[in-house]
């Protein structure tokens, strides 16, 4: 009984003995996946051939694509809304690899007005601490900032995930907020996420949160893979972000590529002392039955 125990235990315990796991935070680009109405959308030609010779044959395949740098899970360079501002090929390699995330869930305020703005009040309660220091090499501590709405769940549906043509919604920062996010961490602050079509919410007309994050050199994530399954393994904790995009030369933005990182390694010993806990309790338990079972049918037996 105690084996049979152990082993459905490991079954579902086996991604504690994994000290790293690996989240792809990007959607599939294809030509059903949601647009903003002004970008160019993504077009798609396949092409294959069956090359036949009197030596050889083999198969080849070869695709042709058209697409706004705007499309599916992208980064926004900074030259998207500032002429001083980066492009694509200048933001700094130590910005986009091995950089500290933090994810803030507000999902449920979300939930109830699809056009909500994130406030000031909702970073404040999110119980951010940002290092000045990076512990691991000494320097600056750089980290992006995410935003989970909720979102992800109505993709690809341009209907539910972006709105109508002429009545885009979805939740996005308000501009008080991004203010507050330069004036608050600065240099620490490299890029905002966000799992929605913009940082800017769907009304915005003059996107002053891309202007205002332009300004400083801060790029922007967006239309960002987000699942409960991140917020699980994340909590409140920073984690490492990979982001791959396309290395436009004079780029306003690109296809992205992100990947998460995240360090198991004390949620393992946490979970492995509960587990050893159990067993503890098992075996006393299994003790004081046997005790009990001797007492009853053993009488005679010294103890």
């Amino acid at each position: 009984m105690l084996l049979f125990l152990f082993i459905i235990s490991i079954i579902f315990n086996l991604t504690l003995s994994i000290p790293l796991l690996f989240m792809d935070l990007s959607h599939t680009i294809d030509p059903t996946i949601p647009f903003f109405p002004s970008q160019t959308r993504f077009n798609f030609t396949q092409r294959t051939a069956q090359w036949i010779n009197n030596e050889s044959s083999f198969f080849y395949s070869s695709n042709t694509f058209i697409t706004s740098e705007h499309m599916g899970t992208h980064i926004d360079a900074p030259y998207h809304f500032s002429s001083t501002g980066w492009k694509l090929d200048e933001i700094p390699l130590k910005h986009l690899i091995s950089i500290h995330a933090r994810v803030i869930d507000i999902s449920e305020k979300c939930h109830k007005n699809k056009n909500y703005l994130i406030t000031i009040d909702d970073v404040k309660n999110s119980d951010l601490i940002v290092p000045e220091i990076d512990e691991d090499d000494g320097g600056k501590f750089l980290f992006v900032l995410i935003f989970y709405t909720g979102w992800t769940k109505y993709w690809p549906d341009q209907i539910t995930y972006a709105g109508g043509e002429s009545d885009i919604e979805f939740p996005g920062l308000s501009e008080q907020l991004a203010t507050y996010l330069i004036d608050t961490y600065g240099d620490n602050l490299v890029g905002i996420g966000i799992d929605t079509l913009s940082l800017d919410y769907g009304r915005s007309k003059t996107f002053p949160v891309h202007q205002i994050l332009a300004k400083h050199n801060k790029y922007g994530l967006e239309n960002l893979a987000l699942v409960d399954s991140l917020l699980e393994n994340v909590n409140k904790y920073f984690f490492r972000l990979d982001i791959f995009p396309m290395k436009i030369g004079n780029g306003t933005g690109a296809p992205c590529r992100i990947i998460a990182r995240i360090d198991n390694t004390s949620r393992n010993t946490t979970n492995w002392f509960g587990l050893l806990f159990f067993f503890f309790l098992l075996f006393i338990i299994g003790l004081i039955i046997k005790v009990i079972y001797d007492f009853k049918y053993n009488p005679n037996k010294n103890f």
